[in-house]
């Protein structure tokens, strides 16, 4: 008997506190999974726009695939395996550096995923009805035309109006993703172009220096200018020397 009294108490006991865990599953349950913010404000969407540039860039891997390095260059000690690689065209194997090509894709593809959830935040908020909305939104733009442009430049072959609507573009992202493991489809080459045409001439309007505290570090009027005028010389530019493909 004394036993039987012994687990009705000890069963007793565990069941309120269960009933005292409850509200606090529940508050634990009510947070957020991460630290991810939550886009409902102007400052915040114009914060976010820090993340729509690169900390990666090319410049380096297309120097070694260059003519300007030649074969007297790779006894150099200081030449690492994975330049050698660019120099013969070769898939990169080594020790994988921000200017390697795994790299940059990635790089400049989470640019352009910041870039889209900025715009979508902006949707969200009702649309880019104040100045600072329609100055974020122009950045979101410009960055997520910038960030194409480079992968396009990096990834497939020199634009040329006569094969550009033949040649493989890169996938062009215009929306947050929402989806594990999305999947894309390339398209041309004049299709890029012709979507980062559309991101510039949107964009270039709303663009405004007013709410940069350092505009030097962000598309302001005159990078902004400067990217288009760069674009649309490689769009404009006609390869009269360019051979004849097969």
């Amino acid at each position: 008997m004394k036993n039987m009294n012994t687990k009705k108490i000890t069963t007793l006991i565990v069941l309120a506190a269960a009933l005292v865990a409850l509200p606090a599953c529940n508050d634990f349950l009510d947070e957020m999974p991460d630290n991810r913010t939550e886009l409902d404000s102007s400052d915040k969407i114009t914060s976010l726009l820090v993340s729509a540039y690169s900390e990666h860039t090319y410049p380096v891997t297309c120097e070694y695939a260059s003519d300007n390095v030649d074969e007297t260059a790779l006894v150099s000690p200081d030449f690492e395996p994975e330049q050698e690689e660019y120099y013969r065209w070769q898939d990169v194997t080594a020790a994988v550096t921000n200017e390697a090509p795994q790299a940059v894709w990635s790089q400049y593809y989470m640019a352009i995923a910041a870039a889209n959830q900025a715009l979508d935040a902006i949707k969200e908020l009702g649309g880019a009805d104040t100045p600072q909305l329609k100055a974020a939104k122009g950045e979101a733009l410009i960055c997520r035309a910038y960030a194409h442009f480079c992968l396009a430049n990096m990834f497939c072959q020199a634009y040329n109006p006569q094969y550009a609507s033949e040649d493989l573009g890169i996938p062009y992202m215009e929306k947050a993703e929402t989806i594990l493991d999305p999947k894309y489809t390339r398209g041309t080459l004049a299709d890029v172009y012709s979507k980062i045409d559309a991101d510039l001439i949107e964009g270039l309007p709303l663009i405004t220096d007013e709410f940069y505290s350092v505009p030097k570090y962000h598309f302001n009027q005159k990078a902004a200018y400067a990217f288009a005028a760069r674009f649309y010389l490689f769009l404009s530019l006609i390869h009269i020397s360019e051979p004849t493909r097969p």
